[in-house]
């Protein structure tokens, strides 16, 4: 009989409200008078993106744009993403739910930059650590020590992410 994982409430949606406002208040405070671009990662990512974003505009006067990147199409996603927006002068953000080896991070930073002139930073709700490749998150909403058979799962209910859980065995 398999071991019962236990569920543990890690945020619920009160505080994923205020780390996200906090992580906003952050990224326009560093961004200073630039546009920033946000590039939500999946789709869990581009839910806290955009949360982010109601709340950049709500701290400053930046132009802000809010881009989607499917990871597992990021070649030909880049390509397009590139060529709708200049990213020159701007911050570039990449945004997910949860940093874990930092695959996806890097998979995307990869597509994503054709030249190494841009301003890009990370932001992730929940950093679990054990990385595998060097991408470090510059705005984190929590940081959570985990095991890596562990779980952190986030779920999102009508647009807005509702819960982070992790997952234990």
């Amino acid at each position: 009989m398999p071991a019962e994982r236990k569920k543990i409430t890690l945020m619920d949606r009160s505080r994923i409200e205020r780390t996200v406002k906090r992580i906003a208040y952050q990224i326009a405070e560093k961004a200073k008078e630039k546009r920033i671009c946000l590039v939500g990662l999946n789709e869990r990512g581009l839910v806290i993106a955009g949360q982010i974003l109601k709340g950049i505009e709500k701290a400053c006067d930046n132009e802000a744009v809010l881009i989607s990147l499917d990871v597992s199409r990021a070649r030909q996603e880049a390509e397009r993403i590139r060529k709708e927006y200049d990213f020159e002068d701007s911050v570039l953000l990449l945004v997910d739910d949860v940093i874990f080896t930092g695959e996806t991070m890097f998979t995307a930073l990869q597509y994503l930059l054709d030249r190494p002139s841009y301003t890009v930073y990370t932001a992730v709700l929940i950093d679990r650590g054990h990385r595998t490749l060097p991408v470090a998150s510059e705005f984190i909403g929590m940081e959570i020590p985990t095991k890596p058979k562990e779980h952190v799962e986030m779920t999102v209910r009508e647009g807005s992410a509702e819960e982070v859980f992790l997952y234990k065995k």
